[in-house]
């Protein structure tokens, strides 16, 4: 793999390139700002520190804020670009736009200036490591790589709302600071309309971006929006975990042809990570890389959803022997509760007990369970195991449709045969009991081979239902 097709497109003269990260030295691509400027000279404001790097779109230095008396990256602009009045303003116009996004996870820019014909921006300084840093030593943790896409796609979310696309993801223009907060950098590239509500297309005029994590309509220099991003985030996230990009190859054209079309390599499964583990986060990658910018998630709140899916951090699900024996004690409970209103019913309006009270005490055991699940997202058995029942779209606590189908699903073999024997027992006839005990098998089976075959170990009726249950206290990080 030639290593400079990792680096970013410079675009045509007319149209901007890239600005660089604000801790490290970038790649230079031919575009200079002129010469270096020494320490100790002043742009408004500010006074520079040191030259920290050259890209294409100028030169980076640590500078001090001499009105608030904090460290910025200033990003000395070329003589080429200050002197186009159609490639200044638009660079002005941009970060304008990004600098009306205020979110942690996105780096901030302060101030425009212009001093001695030097166009320049003042930006927040991220003192820290980029995640290309990171993965120098090797591929990511599972748990840390998820939490970073999350962190990215949180951030690209909000700009997303100001109308603005990125178009350059990419470990090295994701940066960690002292904190563990990450940061998206480098928005030189980024395309929209400022104040757009961020949902159309952008006009692509110029190839920019990095060919190993580029979706394929960006490379064809077709109108781009926010899910060019989500494929850059999915080739990088793939990265993160396997170690290496999806695709590598000796010439942009074959390497953008796989993008295209060839079959994405399956995530190698590594050290401790459970088979399922990997298996989904090897589809979170398929679907953020599917050729069709349609066919991937559909926005960025979908995709965190499904981020936080995947991620033990963030939906932690319940186990076979937690959800087992929460099952089994929930079921005892609500049908002795039944069991005994069907019997004061009985002796108060009909003053005998007479009759099998079975399927009346499961049909209030499932209003019970069902009524709990919607008000406070457990009953006893969930809340001995701090687990709770949401669901998966949003997080929340499931709506009477969804909790009364997950509740019916498990219990409806055994509410059968309670109903057959009470009926039969007209007929001096049962069912008997092996079907009665096959049916509460049931649920342990399907939660033994939920747990064997999913991350998320999803039942039948979790899956029907659209529901989860998980634990509620959650592991957090900074990033």
């Amino acid at each position: 793999m030639r290593p400079e097709l990792d680096a970013t497109l410079a675009a045509p003269p007319s149209q901007p390139s890239e600005s660089d990260r604000t801790a490290t030295a970038p790649r230079s691509t031919g575009d200079h700002a002129g010469p270096e400027i020494a320490a100790g000279v002043r742009l408004g404001h500010f006074r520079i520190e040191k030259r920290l790097g050259a890209g294409g779109m100028g030169e980076v230095y640590l500078a001090t804020d001499l009105a608030l008396d904090r460290p910025v990256a200033i990003k000395v602009l070329p003589a080429a670009v200050a002197l186009d009045p159609a490639r200044r303003d638009r660079l002005v116009r941009e970060a304008r736009a990004q600098a009306r996004v205020n979110h942690p996870n996105i780096g901030h820019i302060y101030f425009i200036g212009e001093e001695a014909g030097r166009l320049y921006f003042a930006m927040e300084y991220v003192a820290g490591q980029t995640v290309a840093d990171r993965l120098a030593a090797g591929a990511i943790a599972v748990d840390d790589a998820l939490s970073i896409i999350r962190s990215a796609a949180l951030g690209l979310r909000e700009a997303q709302r100001s109308g603005i696309t990125h178009r350059d993801i990419k470990p090295s223009n994701l940066m960690i600071d002292g904190h563990g907060m990450l940061k998206v950098l480098d928005f030189g590239l980024a395309a929209g309309t400022p104040g757009a509500a961020g949902d159309g297309p952008v006009e692509q005029t110029s190839l920019a971006g990095t060919p190993l994590y580029m979706a394929p309509e960006q490379a064809r220099g077709e109108h781009v929006d926010f899910h060019a991003d989500i494929y850059a985030l999915g080739a990088t996230l793939f990265h993160l975990v396997a170690g290496r990009p999806p695709f590598e190859a000796d010439t942009f054209e074959a390497l953008m042809s796989k993008h295209a079309s060839a079959e994405r390599p399956a995530l190698p499964r590594r050290g401790g990570t459970a088979r399922t583990t990997i298996a989904a986060i090897d589809a979170l990658c398929g679907r953020m890389m599917r050729a069709q910018p349609g066919e991937r998630y559909a926005s960025y709140d979908e995709l965190i959803r499904a981020i936080e899916l995947a991620s033990v951090e963030h939906a932690r699900p319940g186990g076979l022997w937690a959800r087992s024996v929460a099952g089994l004690l929930d079921l005892l409970v609500g049908s002795l509760a039944g069991a005994a209103l069907v019997a004061l019913v009985h002796l108060v309006v009909f003053q005998s007990l007479h009759g099998d009270s079975g399927p009346y005490a499961l049909a209030v055991y499932a209003l019970y369970l069902t009524a709990l699940t919607v008000r406070r997202g457990r009953a006893l058995g969930l809340w001995l195991f701090d687990l709770e029942v949401v669901e998966l779209a949003t997080g929340a606590r499931p709506r009477w449709g969804r909790a009364a189908l997950r509740v019916i699903v498990p219990v409806g073999p055994l509410f059968a045969c309670t109903l057959a024997n009470y009926v039969l027992r007209f007929f001096d006839r049962e069912v008997g009991d092996v079907p009665v005990l096959v049916s509460l098998l049931v649920v342990p089976l399907a939660l033994l081979w939920a747990s064997l075959r999913s991350h998320s170990k999803l039942t039948v009726w979790d899956k029907l239902s659209g529901t989860m249950v998980r634990y509620r206290t959650r592991r957090t990080t900074a990033i």
